[in-house]
């Protein structure tokens, strides 16, 4: 029976050599191309990755950036936005192969063989990969041997919350394809790779032909899976030799030794099969810390589990381990000392004298002792802790201070609003606002914003205050809406051009890193999984004067390339920064000018409160949360 090899290969597009449309589609010719073969390539789909980026979630951009107050919270190019970050992949390849350049070349009675299974095979893919969209894919036969690159966009369509309703996400499309992870060693990625090299297998017997075994898989196995595989592969030896061998070697105890392992081998397979069709079951934690720690330990065990919005969900079978793990969970002591810290700064704020204090921290579960030292202990702990052992800010005298100064802020402030009102001033709504801001905050309606996160939360330390009393003081200095929305604009040019700079300084820096690797290939003798030494022997066509005596030169380029990388990024970040603070500006003016700025914040801040499931609870869920 003829043999082919299989290759399936997954590239990432931030890769320099993951991915590579302009060679994919020919706009430039590499040295392994023979162009007298390139019109013989087979074009199965070519279209601009702006373009399908539009069309897979043009409409659900737009429906994210109508529901965003906040300008700076727009996404303006859905596709330049995951290009820039660093969670998911803007796109994917893969490259396809069967067989090889010495036993199935371009030309040859082989090669015509595969690319009819080339082909077959791209025919099913998008089919079979619902949510993998195909943008690009092209069947090359003008180099050594056939092979299928495929470009496709991994997205979901269902299970967010808060974000695009339809966006990138190469976890979430696979997962919604059916590839439920079963740990680190089998997550979702694995077991759809996995399944493609099923189906050129598939594909190959289907024709007549068998899969060319070269132990490729043997790289990517642990020691464990690598002994299971000997001890499996020792099995079916000794089960083959049981059908050549003569009567007396066919004892009964050997026949009974393999059919205990057999029936073993089953009983094995039938427990995983249970587990991999038992129902999942959604878990919530009030404490994110604790949430945290038993998602770590779940790794350790190689438990499967997937993440939801308020949790994550974990299979049926898994229950009582889980429920052991959250009675083994101790939360930090430091945890519980930066609790008690947020919850004297919040309540502080909302009293007006020492006592109320006391009482307000009583209310919410703390044990309180007065005496020589001021002590409280939390719910569910059993030793008190002295509120000076929290730092120099947390003394009885201190606490007092902090009380003294928030009366004298909000007096004081009073005036300002007082002597506004009298002069016509236009920063009177500014204050007025800021005096709406406290009393919300004192009936317990906003969440805790500090903006110097090494000191209490204060009046003067407080991320919303700090925006209004920035936005009084360039009202005083005669700005005014429209001012504010034009630098605004400018701040967005800035910020568009200097990351610009930034993109153009990585590019070069690849390149020369890509330069180094082709020279080590020519003078040093590397071994490269990238370049060939014919690809890597053009560098010297494109820099005659490079020569084994200065090649090393490269690496001055790099280290000087490195630090204009370094240099544009800490600009890129401050004109970031700049462009955040003039959007957050432009929000506060719109909003102080409708009179809503405080009731949106605190409409906010319900619909969070209110996005909240009962802590340490449980329920029934068959996917992602909806």
């Amino acid at each position: 029976m003829d043999r082919y090899s299989i290759s399936f290969t997954l590239g990432k597009a931030s890769d320099p050599h993951g991915a590579n449309l302009a060679h994919n589609n020919r706009n430039f010719t590499a040295a392994n191309v023979h162009e007298s073969r390139s019109n013989q390539n087979i074009t199965y789909q070519r279209q601009d990755v702006c373009d399908a980026y539009e069309q897979l979630f043009g409409k659900a951009l737009a429906e994210y950036n109508a529901k965003q107050a906040k300008p700076s919270r727009r996404i303006k190019d859905y596709y330049e936005h995951i290009s820039s970050g660093n969670r998911e992949e803007a796109f994917y390849e893969v490259v396809v192969q069967f067989g090889d350049m010495q036993n199935a070349p371009c030309g040859s009675k082989r090669g015509e063989i595969v690319r009819q299974l080339l082909d077959e095979f791209m025919q099913g893919f998008q089919e079979r990969n619902p949510n993998l969209f195909v943008f690009n894919a092209v069947l090359h036969l003008d180099e050594a041997s056939p092979h299928l690159h495929i470009d496709f966009i991994p997205f979901y369509t269902h299970g967010r919350v808060n974000g695009l309703s339809s966006g990138v996400s190469m976890k979430s499309a696979l997962i919604e394809q059916g590839f439920t992870p079963k740990g680190s060693r089998e997550n979702q990625l694995v077991l759809w790779e996995e399944q493609e090299r099923i189906e050129m297998e598939r594909i190959l017997q289907s024709h007549g032909y068998a899969r060319e075994d070269k132990d490729a898989h043997y790289a990517h196995m642990t020691v464990e899976e690598y002994k299971a595989a000997k001890d499996n592969a020792h099995l079916l030896e000794r089960m083959r030799e049981m059908q050549t061998v003569s009567v007396p070697d066919s004892q009964a105890d050997f026949v009974r030794s393999i059919q205990m392992q057999l029936n073993a081998e089953k009983q094995k397979v039938a427990a995983l099969e249970r587990e991999r069709h038992s129902p999942y079951k959604a878990f919530f934690y009030s404490s994110q810390e604790k949430q945290a720690w038993i998602l770590r330990r779940l790794e350790e065990m190689d438990v499967p589990y997937r993440e939801t919005d308020n949790g994550f969900e974990a299979q049926e079978c898994y229950v009582q381990l889980i429920r052991r793990l959250e009675k083994e969970y101790k939360a930090p002591r430091s945890v519980i000392r930066d609790q008690l810290r947020e919850d004297i700064d919040r309540l502080l704020l909302q009293s007006q004298s020492f006592d109320e204090l006391l009482e307000k921290l009583r209310s919410e579960g703390y044990t309180v002792k007065q005496g020589k030292y001021l002590s409280v202990r939390p719910t569910d702990s059993g030793a008190y802790i002295r509120v000076k052992s929290l730092g120099e800010y947390y003394t009885e005298f201190a606490l007092r201070n902090r009380i003294a100064a928030k009366q004298k802020y909000e007096k004081a402030l009073a005036r300002k609003i007082a002597e506004a009102k009298r002069t016509n001033a236009p920063t009177l709504y500014v204050l007025q606002t800021m005096q709406l801001y406290t009393i919300a905050f004192s009936r317990d309606a906003l969440p805790v914003r500090r903006s110097d996160h090494t000191k209490p939360l204060s009046w003067t330390n407080d991320a919303e205050l700090d925006r209004l009393l920035v936005l009084s003081k360039k009202i005083s200095e005669g700005a005014t809406l429209e001012t504010l929305r034009r630098d605004f604009s400018d701040k967005e040019k800035a910020a568009a051009e200097k990351s610009d700079s930034l993109e153009s300084a990585k590019a070069q820096l690849r390149k020369y890193l890509e330069m180094r690797e082709q020279l080590e290939v020519l003078f040093a003798g590397k071994r490269s999984a990238v370049f060939s030494p014919e690809q890597a022997q053009r560098i010297l066509m494109e820099y005659p004067t490079i020569n084994a005596d200065n090649w090393k030169n490269v690496n001055l380029l790099i280290e000087a390339q490195q630090k204009t990388v370094a240099q544009a990024s800490a600009e890129s970040e401050q004109a970031d920064k700049e462009l955040r603070e003039a959007a957050g500006l432009v929000t506060a003016m719109e909003r102080i000018t409708g009179g809503t700025y405080v009731q949106s914040l605190v409409a906010e801040e319900n619909d969070r409160r209110n996005s909240n499931i009962v802590p340490n609870g449980i329920r029934p869920g068959g996917g992602a949360i909806q």
